[in-house]
C-alpha cells in the first residue's frame, strides 16, 4: 500500500464534488463514504451523495464549519479574497487532500477494511487522538479501482481543528508516506515506503514500484543511486567518475542545455538495462550526491573538470558490466583501526556512510540472487549514517578515504576471497558499533548498526556454504546434500518465522555466523560495554 498527499487546497466543495462526482476519467463508480468524524459520519452515512447535491453541499458545509468559525470570530469573510494575508488557521489552503493506494496484485479491500485502515492513519497523522488539540473534519471515499486497476482510497480532512487550531502541516507529504507504510506493515499489507529512511531518496512512485516488482528487481532509483555512490567514492577523477558510473550500467548525461565543449553544472542518470525507466536528478536524492558537492567533496578541481568535458559528452554506448572491484581488505582493517583509535577527526557515520556504499556497490555488481542481503546491509549502514535531526550534525567529518580501492578494469571474485572480505566487513561493522558507543549517540544508533549486521551474517552463512561446495571431495553432495540449497532454505525459515520463536540473543551480544536471524530479532553487536537505554 501507498500513501500519497495529492494536495492541499481551498476548496472543500469542489474537492467533495470531484470525490462523488464521475471522475477526470468516467473511473469513478459507486461512490461511498466508508468513513469519517463523529459528525460526518452521523449526518451522511447511508445518504445518496453520488446523486444527490443538495446532500453533498451540506456535507462540504459541515467538513468545513471550524474553519469557517473561525474566520467569522476573527471578521474575515468567508470566501477569502486574493492577496489576503490570513495567517494561522484561518489561511484559505486547509482542505487536506491523501490516497490509500493498493498494488494491481493486492487485489481489492472491502469498505470495512478500508474504513479500519482509514481511522488508523487518521490517526497516525495526529489528526485525531491528538494531544495537540482537537480531532479535524475528515472523511474517507471508496469508489473501487482506478484507471490503472488499483484499489484506492481517498481521505480528505480540515487542517483547523474543532477547537480552532491549525494542524501542523510540516513535511506533510513524508509524514503521509510513513503514516500509510505504518499502517500497512499492521495490517500485512505490502509496505513500499521505508518510515525510517532519511537518506533523501523519498518514496517510490506507483508505476517504477510496479515495474521493478514484475522485473524481480528492486527500483532504479535505488541501483542508481548504489552505483553514483560507489562510483564516485572510487573514481580518481571526475572523468574517471563518469566513466565508472556508465560501465556499472548507468548512462550518465550532463545536465540539459549544457554546450558541447563546456563543464556541465548538474548531471542526470538513467539505469541502462531498465525498460521503460526514466532519468533521474540524484542531487534531489541527496544534496551530497550533486555534482558541485561531489566536486568540492573529492577534490575534482579545474584541472579534472577540463579533462572531463570530452568524457561528459561521449554519446557512444558503452558495454554493461562491474566497474567496482571488493574492497581491499587491508584497507577495510585500516578504517577499524582509525574506528577503535582515539583520533577526534575520525566519526564513526562517516564510516558507516563509506561502507554503505561499499556494500552498495557489491551489490549492484554481484551476480547470485542471495546477494540482496548485501543491498540490505548497505541500507541499514544509510540509515544509521544519517544525523539526528533535532542536532543538526553533518555527517561529513575528517575521515579519509580509506575504505577501498578500486580499478576501472571488472576482476572476477572466488568465494573463498569473498567469504575472507565479507568477514572483515563484519568486523568493521562491530568496529563503527563500538566507536558509536563510545560516543554515545543513544541506544537507536545501536539498533541501527545491528540491523545492518543481520543481512551480512546471512550472506556469510551463503558464502560458508558455497565455499564448503567447492571444496568438499567428490560424492560428498550426493551423501550430505547441497550445502548451499539448504543455507538458503534455512535463511528462508527464518525469515518467515513468526516474531517470539526466534533463538535468544546471545548474552555477550557477540554475532552470530551460523543462524541467520530476522530483523524482528536484531542481534546486539558486542561492544565490550554495557547496552544503553532501550528505547
Amino acid at each position: 500500500m501507498i500513501g500519497k498527499q495529492i494536495a492541499v487546497g481551498t476548496g472543500p466543495g469542489s474537492l467533495v464534488s470531484y470525490l462523488f462526482g464521475p471522475g477526470r476519467h468516467n473511473e469513478h463508480e459507486q461512490q461511498r463514504l466508508v468513513a469519517g468524524s463523529s459528525m460526518i459520519e452521523a449526518g451522511f452515512s447511508g445518504v445518496d451523495l453520488a446523486g444527490d447535491p443538495n446532500a453533498r453541499h451540506a456535507l462540504a458545509q459541515e467538513f468545513d464549519a471550524a474553519w469557517r468559525q473561525v474566520r467569522r470570530e476573527r471578521g474575515l469573510p468567508l470566501i477569502p479574497v486574493d492577496g489576503e494575508t490570513a495567517r494561522g488557521a484561518a489561511r484559505a489552503d486547509r482542505v487536506f487532500h491523501a490516497v490509500l493506494s493498493l498494488g494491481e496484485r493486492e487485489g481489492a479491500l472491502p469498505d470495512e477494511k478500508w474504513a479500519e485502515l482509514a481511522r488508523e492513519f487518521v490517526q497516525q497523522m495526529d489528526f485525531t487522538d491528538s494531544k495537540n488539540g482537537a480531532d479535524c473534519a475528515w472523511m474517507a471515499v471508496h469508489h473501487g479501482s482506478s484507471k490503472d486497476g488499483n484499489d484506492h482510497l481517498h481521505i480528505a480532512v480540515n487542517l483547523v481543528r474543532d477547537d480552532g487550531r491549525r494542524w501542523n502541516d510540516r513535511q506533510s507529504k513524508r509524514r503521509t508516506a510513513q503514516a500509510a507504510a505504518r499502517v500497512a506493515a499492521k495490517h500485512s499489507l505490502e509496505v513500499t515506503f521505508d518510515s525510517e529512511l532519511s537518506s533523501g531518496i523519498g518514496n517510490v512512485s506507483r508505476p517504477e514500484w510496479e515495474r521493478a516488482r514484475a522485473e524481480n528487481r528492486e527500483p532504479d532509483r535505488v541501483i542508481a543511486r548504489r552505483i553514483v555512490e560507489g562510483a564516485s567514492l572510487t573514481a580518481s577523477s571526475e572523468a574517471d567518475f563518469v566513466r565508472t558510473a556508465r560501465a556499472a550500467g548507468l548512462i550518465v548525461m550532463p545536465r540539459r542545455g549544457t554546450a558541447v565543449g563546456a563543464s556541465p553544472t548538474g548531471y542526470s542518470v538513467k539505469v541502462r538495462d531498465s525498460e521503460g525507466g526514466i532519468f533521474y536528478s540524484p542531487s534531489k536524492w541527496d544534496k551530497q550526491l550533486g555534482l558541485d558537492k561531489l566536486r568540492e567533496r573529492y577534490g575534482w578541481g579545474l584541472r579534472s573538470q577540463v579533462e572531463a568535458i570530452d568524457v561528459w559528452h561521449e554519446r557512444k554506448t558503452l558495454p554493461v558490466g562491474s566497474a567496482f572491484r571488493l574492497p581491499v581488505a587491508d584497507k577495510i582493517r585500516d578504517m577499524r583501526s582509525a574506528l577503535e583509535s582515539e583520533r577526534p577527526d575520525v566519526h564513526w557515520r562517516r564510516a558507516a556512510r563509506e561502507a554503505s556504499t561499499v556494500l552498495g556497490a557489491w551489490s549492484v555488481q554481484a551476480d547470485a540472487p542471495q546477494d540482496k542481503y548485501l543491498a540490505r546491509a548497505s541500507d541499514a549502514l544509510l540509515k544509521a549514517a544519517q544525523p539526528r535531526r533535532s542536532t543538526g550534525r553533518e555527517i561529513v567529518a575528517g575521515a579519509a578515504q580509506t575504505m577501498v580501492s578500486v580499478s576501472q578494469a571488472a576482476s572476477p571474485n572466488d568465494t573463498a576471497s569473498r567469504l575472507a572480505l565479507l568477514m572483515q566487513m563484519m568486523q568493521l561493522v562491530d568496529a563503527i558499533a563500538r566507536r558509536a558507543d563510545a560516543e554515545r549517540d543513544l541506544a537507536r544508533a545501536r539498533e541501527q548498526l545491528a540491523a545492518a549486521a543481520v543481512p551480512l551474517v546471512a550472506e556469510h552463512s551463503i558464502l560458508k556454504a558455497m565455499h564448503k561446495r567447492e571444496t568438499a571431495p567428490p560424492g560428498w553432495e550426493v551423501v550430505n546434500g547441497d550445502p548451499v540449497a539448504r543455507a538458503i532454505r534455512d535463511l528462508e525459515r527464518a525469515e518467515s518465522r513468526p516474531v517470539g520463536k526466534e533463538s535468544a540473543p546471545d548474552p555477550q551480544g557477540r554475532m552470530d555466523t551460523t543462524v541467520p536471524r530476522t530483523l524482528r530479532n536484531q542481534p546486539q553487536i558486542g561492544s565490550g560495554r554495557e547496552a544503553g537505554p532501550e528505547r
